[in-house]
């Protein structure tokens, strides 16, 4: 009997933060110097949560 690997399940624990570029966008980044370089392009970013 021939037995298959599972795969193993990552599980990633960074906080998420949400990011409202403007009226209809929102993006989702996993730290703040991901928000800062967002922040550089679109200076109207706001975070939501």
């Amino acid at each position: 009997m021939i037995k298959m690997r599972n795969k193993k399940v990552k599980i990633d624990l960074r906080p998420k933060i949400k990011i409202q570029v403007d009226n209809r966008t929102v993006i989702t980044v996993r730290s703040i110097e991901a928000y800062k370089a967002w922040k550089e392009r679109y200076p109207d970013a706001v975070l939501i949560e």
